[in-house]
């Protein structure tokens, strides 16, 4: 009996660290900023690299704000977070039910 919860615990701890390894890249990229009457957006362009479901992507170098009326590119580096298999397959699906939640935004 205790080999089997053993094992369990075992095996849930396995499951775990599966689920959350992550293996961190380190790569260039291009900020694109535009704060004008026409747009209002902040793009990033990842060099060399392809965001799969359940990665995260930390921007390092973007400014905080800029002026109205700026139109801004700036070149700086990003950290990707890869995802683990079980992470990304768990990602793909759950994630259909979870742009249900994006309904709920609203503007008074």
């Amino acid at each position: 009996m205790v080999a089997i919860l053993l094992l369990g615990g075992a095996t849930a701890l396995l499951l775990f660290i599966w689920f959350n390894w992550q293996q961190k890249v380190t790569v260039p990229c291009t900020i694109d900023l535009e704060r004008t009457h026409e747009h209002l957006h902040a793009h990033v362009d990842l060099d060399g690299v392809f965001v799969e479901p359940g990665d995260s992507v930390l921007v390092e170098g973007a400014p905080d704000s800029i002026e109205y009326g700026q139109v801004e590119t700036r070149t700086g580096h990003a950290t990707v977070k890869r995802a683990s298999r079980l992470r990304r397959w768990w990602v793909r699906l759950i994630g259909p039910f979870e742009v249900y939640e994006l309904y709920d935004v609203g503007f008074e």
